[in-house]
């Protein structure tokens, strides 16, 4: 988990005013702020959590990824479920623009290495054959990621619909 209050692992958002931060209910002395993970695995994700929050399990617990929060928001009834469907649909759209710009630095990465490698044994007729084929498969990469994220969404967003209409 990242920590509220290590620097290196976040950082404080500019505030968006259709989340309410609400006052932690597990210490019940500060109110929720929101954050940006700035790990490793997580770069640029959202989550929410008290500020007594500390990694490693102490201090507050109270700690929700953005999607958890909403959803426990709409559970204890603080926000409707028609925004709670926005809201969600809202992260949906941030995490597959998170998850392209991923895929693109990991493809520039393994580029880089392979062109690397063939640049040592490879006379510059292959060097381009080369650097083709690996233009077509980071864009096959993208491509296929782009569809793998985008049905996942396409689920969610089926899913909050159908709660939507449930709860009607």
């Amino acid at each position: 988990m990242a920590s509220a209050s290590c620097s290196s692992c976040s950082s404080r958002r500019r505030r968006r005013t259709s989340i309410p931060l609400i006052l932690c209910p597990s210490c019940g002395v500060k109110q929720i702020v929101e954050l940006t993970a700035n790990t490793e695995a997580n770069q640029g994700r959202i989550f929410f959590a008290c500020p007594s929050h500390e990694k490693g399990g102490s201090g507050c617990d109270f700690w929700y990824w953005e999607e958890g929060y909403i959803k426990y928001l709409n559970r204890k009834g603080l926000i409707e479920q028609n925004t709670c469907a926005k809201l969600l649909n809202e992260a949906n759209q941030r995490e597959i623009q998170r998850g392209t710009e991923e895929i693109k630095l990991d493809a520039d990465v393994k580029k880089k290495s392979m062109v690397q490698e063939i640049r040592k044994d490879a006379d510059v007729e292959e060097f381009k054959q080369a650097d083709d084929m690996l233009l077509i498969l980071r864009e096959m990469m993208v491509m296929m990621k782009l569809m793998l994220v985008g049905g996942v969404c396409s689920v969610g967003l089926l899913v909050c619909c159908f709660l939507v209409l449930w709860f009607k």
